[in-house]
């Protein structure tokens, strides 16, 4: 694998790699202080789409880790990316979270969290506000054909 010392970036899992819940793991904040001053850089990543980037500096503030927005490269960045390049101006059912909605609409990506007759795509990410409702228009829009993405793939 090469020595560590050479290595300049480091792509980082958040919960269960660098911390348990609100519980940082031993020698996480030497490390990233080694990685700093070896001139390096770390992206902490998450495949956890509901909840925004805000709420994530906000979590290791408290443990902390002062980072900022460009520290994180999370599931709902990818998804932009990936509609704004394959599915451009399509319009999206989100099956998600508040925070993954504004995400999505300040990204200039069409959005609702309404079943209308121009959807395009039902875009589901993991989401703690669940509704009998969502989970209703998922299968209408499901059944109509619409394309599916998901911004997690994670069983678990």
């Amino acid at each position: 694998m090469g020595d560590l010392r050479n290595k300049r970036l480091f792509l980082l899992d958040m919960d269960g790699t660098i911390y348990l819940d609100e519980q940082l793991f031993d020698g996480i904040t030497d490390f990233l202080r080694y990685v700093r001053e070896i001139g390096g850089r770390y992206l902490f990543l998450t495949n956890n789409s509901s909840k925004g980037v805000e709420g994530y500096i906000e979590k290791l503030q408290r443990m902390g880790i002062v980072s900022g927005k460009d520290d994180f490269l999370t599931s709902v960045d990818t998804t932009i990316r990936y509609l704004q390049e394959n599915l451009p101006g399509k319009k999206c059912y989100v099956f998600g979270t508040r925070s993954f909605q504004a995400h999505l609409s300040a990204a200039g990506i069409p959005i609702t969290d309404r079943l209308e007759d121009d959807i395009d795509v039902l875009l589901c990410g993991f989401d703690r506000e669940l509704t009998f409702q969502k989970l209703e228009d998922a299968c209408i829009l499901l059944n109509r054909g619409v394309a599916f993405v998901a911004t997690n793939p994670d069983w678990v």
